[in-house]
């Protein structure tokens, strides 16, 4: 008999009834279908790093770049930088063979064929990163390489909670796409509550949507089409869109994330970070740039947040794309990428001061 999820896909299914869009993005929900399982505690002074140089999830070239553009800048020296301690291994970047559909297509997904084999060898590195005892720093490439990372991460921890942090929900399926490009589809791949909206999918056999969509929260959305909209209410998603980062400030947003996705802080933590979260000022060189977005400090401040937790295993840093723009733009771009990147791995910008203050408060 074949499993649930597969029953799911094969059923063929290939929309829903779109309900009245919300105003807002900031809802709550917990999730207790699965036993906690407590994980191993990260080891932050291994870190390991994957390049996916992989540009098939969309349509403009350059973002296949950017793991090189981010090593070339320097990454492994700023990490090695917050301590001598750090033991920092690139495991290099993913090769892949497109599969042979011999024509067959589901729906308009663009490229399946690179995708489904791009997203399982990367699934099979990522496993085999945080199966060394290492914090996993996986470079995009655009984001539907978040298929392959977190469907790792999951063989690996079971029980995992993603902090998605981006301008863009990535929740639309082969059917309500309006582009077909991949990358704006990963979460409605990897929820399982969404399983049944998908008919089968070839060269996805290996991938099972086993996250709960209610470990997941969104930070930073500004630009939602009307059926995500429609899915983030109807499942109550954890969703914290630019006008709550406004009026809460990121901090508590950040607090209420976490508190939300994994409120007895058990559960290990994947932060998946597409650069146009951030404010086109300050990362302009990325293909679906929104204004008003993240300043780098909130940015940065997610990534501190995380990294505090004690339990973030893997960071997925996307959609930097060197082809767009001046030579200052993606110089100013990847700087950005670096910043996050160093704050995951453990750079503080805590002075002397708030050391003190905290001991006063106290």
């Amino acid at each position: 008999m074949l499993p649930r999820i597969a029953l799911a896909r094969l059923a063929s299914r290939t929309g829903v009834t779109v309900g009245s869009s919300i105003s807002s993005y900031c809802t709550s929900s917990t999730d207790s279908s699965f036993a906690m399982i407590k994980p191993k505690k990260i080891n932050y002074e291994r870190i390991g790093i994957v390049g996916v140089p992989f540009d098939k999830g969309q349509r403009k070239k350059g973002v296949g770049l950017g793991p090189k553009a981010i090593r070339d800048a320097g990454l492994i020296d700023h990490i090695q930088e917050i301590s001598p301690k750090l033991n920092i291994k690139d495991f290099g970047d993913i090769q892949y063979e497109a599969l042979n559909f011999q024509g067959r297509k589901v729906g308009n997904m663009k490229k399946l064929e690179h995708v489904a084999s791009c997203s399982r060898n990367l699934s099979h590195q990522v496993a085999e990163v945080l199966d060394d005892d290492r914090l996993c720093i996986t470079l995009g490439g655009d984001h539907a390489i978040a298929i392959g990372s977190i469907d790792g991460h999951l063989h690996h921890s079971k029980d995992v909670a993603v902090i998605w942090v981006d301008a863009h929900a990535d929740l639309n399926t082969n059917s309500t796409s309006p582009s077909g490009n991949i990358h704006g589809m990963p979460v409605a791949l990897l929820a399982r509550e969404l399983c049944d909206y998908w008919p089968y999918i070839p060269g996805m056999d290996w991938q099972e949507p086993i996250i709960s969509i209610k470990n997941l929260a969104y930070i930073g959305l500004r630009s939602v089409d009307p059926y995500e909209r429609a899915i983030i209410e109807k499942f109550g998603i954890n969703a914290f869109g630019m006008r709550e980062v406004e009026k809460y400030g990121i901090r508590e947003v950040m607090r209420m994330a976490l508190e939300r996705i994994d409120p007895e802080g058990e559960r290990s933590l994947h932060v998946s970070y597409d650069i146009d979260s951030l404010d086109v000022l300050e990362a302009p060189s990325t293909g679906t740039s929104v204004r008003g977005g993240l300043t780098l400090r909130e940015g940065i401040y997610i990534m501190e947040e995380a990294y505090g937790t004690g339990r973030l295993a893997a960071v997925d840093l996307v959609e930097v794309n060197p082809a767009i723009g001046t030579q200052e733009d993606v110089r100013r771009t990847v700087e950005a990428a670096i910043h996050l990147l160093v704050a995951a791995c453990g750079h503080s910008r805590k002075g002397d001061i708030a050391d003190t203050l905290d001991l006063i408060q106290k």
